[in-house]
């Protein structure tokens, strides 16, 4: 009750049994006493009711009052001729009491459920239009102007997701020390309370605390109710965790766009240009025969034109095949067969580069047959064997070696050499991701990514990784039950 309207009702109060007893005594000679009695308790009742429970004491107590004064013999006087008439008194006393302690609690519920369900009515509005917020800025405005109404200030103190405890503030501005309070809070993840009435709520998505909701009551405000604002700063972090994964949900999808129009555009192109390119390397070849008769410096240019025109043919197929795995459009041709064969094809390929390289193979006579597409899997080695000379001195070590365990079979290629950079080797398999950015180093940084993808396509999986002082790349292939073959006759 207001501290300015308690006057006002101890008035109505005295006015009502006041004229309760105005009306009753013209009828003391019609009425019983006990009826009068019932007057008095009906206007301590209605007190009770409608005035609250302080009014309604002081309405007993008058009503005893003027009920002695006058109807109780002697008239006009506080006196009783009769002793029991004390035991009325007590009597209608005690029940005034009680009815208005039962009445005015009746009361007081009444209006605490009709705040509740204020309250839930106001939580359902925030909640609508927290769910129209696109922006954790305009969830911030949302909640302030929630609060602002119930008189408080607040601010949105929101976890950037990064794991490093960043975080950005959103509303009323907060000064270093809140800061470090609603870090606190979120790091504790339980309330605090600060200075000058400050509270300081963690809020929590489906999946993690999300940020911190920082209240603080308006200059001579009320305190912050703990109930409501706890339930404002649950609807707060289901709503920047809506919007944190509707982020995440839009950047998937421009990724996932882009990487489809990046892969219909490596496919156009490169489907354009490798008819071209196959007739240039053709051409090259001609003319790096030395059978041709070329000039010495003619000769040596023919060679690099051939070089050159090679390792554009062999990039523009990465590009094509990588677009085709890509797509899932790609039917394997598998079959069982040695991996010899395909190892010294590969090798064969780089004979001129290798030449420079001491090439170590260990591939152990009792090796299974293994399910594989022979011109993919070709593939995948010349494009670990050129890495590996790409990044190699003339002088290096190239090793080339399998093992069969466990139903796989896994094939390495190492060499000696500076290795992966380490804060690279967890990309080095994305598309045009290069292990070292280096300009004279040609390439595009497709091969790993296309030994990725053909190997993943064959069921098994690829790894990078220093050892031992050398760069290393391990493929494991399933091996599977190979078919019994049938002996020769002799």
């Amino acid at each position: 009750m207001p501290p300015h309207r308690a006057p006002v009702r101890y008035a109505f109060a005295l006015a009502l049994c006041t004229l309760t007893a105005a009306l009753a005594v013209p009828l003391r000679g019609w009425l019983d006493l006990a009826n009068i009695a019932m007057l008095f308790l009906l206007a301590v009742f209605l007190v009770a009711l409608l005035l609250g429970r302080g009014p309604a004491v002081f309405a007993a107590f008058l009503a005893v009052a003027l009920f002695d004064v006058f109807f109780v013999p002697p008239h006009l006087s506080f006196g009783v001729a009769d002793a029991q008439y004390l035991v009325t008194f007590a009597v209608m006393l005690a029940v005034g009491l009680i009815t208005t302690h039962l009445t005015a609690q009746l009361a007081e519920r009444r209006e605490e459920a009709q705040a509740r369900e204020r309250d839930a009515r106001r939580l359902y509005e925030l909640a609508r239009e927290l769910g129209a917020a696109l922006t954790a800025e305009q969830a911030a405005n949302t909640v302030a102007s929630f609060l602002g109404n119930l008189g408080m200030r607040c601010a949105l103190v929101v976890e950037r997701g990064d794991g490093r405890e960043d975080f950005t503030s959103f509303g009323a501005p907060l000064d270093t020390e809140r800061l470090k309070q609603a870090r606190d809070a979120y790091r504790l993840g339980s309330p605090l309370s600060g200075d000058a009435g400050a509270l300081f709520l963690p809020f929590a998505g489906a999946t993690r605390l999300r940020g911190v909701l920082a209240v603080m009551p308006a200059a001579g405000g009320a305190p912050v109710p703990l109930a409501l604002t706890n339930a404002v700063a649950s609807l707060a972090g289901i709503a920047i965790e809506r919007l944190h994964y509707a982020e995440v949900a839009q950047r998937s999808e421009l990724d996932a766009q882009a990487a489809r129009l990046r892969s219909a555009l490596l496919a156009s192109i490169s489907h354009d240009l490798r008819t071209p390119l196959t007739s240039l390397v053709g051409l090259a070849d001609s003319l790096a025969d030395p059978q041709t008769g070329l000039p010495a410096p003619a000769a040596e240019t023919a060679a690099i034109v051939r070089d050159q025109a090679r390792a554009m043919h062999r990039l523009v197929c990465n590009l094509l095949e990588m677009a085709r795995l890509r797509s899932g459009r790609v039917t394997l041709d598998k079959q069982w067969q040695p991996l010899d064969e395909i190892v010294g094809s590969s090798l064969r390929l780089y004979d001129d580069a290798l030449a420079l390289r001491r090439v170590s193979v260990d591939l152990p006579d009792d090796l299974p047959l293994v399910c594989f597409d022979a011109v993919l899997m070709e593939r995948v080695l010349c494009n670990l064997i050129e890495n590996a000379i790409k990044y190699s001195a003339d002088d290096a070590t190239i090793a080339l070696s399998a093992r069969a365990a466990d139903d796989a079979l896994t094939i390495s290629v190492c060499n000696t050499g500076a290795g992966f950079p380490p804060e690279h080797i967890a990309r080095l398999f994305e598309p045009f991701e290069r292990g070292m950015h280096e300009p004279a180093m040609p390439g595009a940084g497709l091969g790993l990514a296309l030994c990725q993808a053909i190997v993943a396509a064959h069921g098994g999986a690829i790894r990078a990784e220093n050892r031992d002082g050398r760069a290393c790349v391990d493929l494991t292939l399933p091996l599977g039950t190979p078919p019994i073959l049938a002996e020769e006759p002799s």
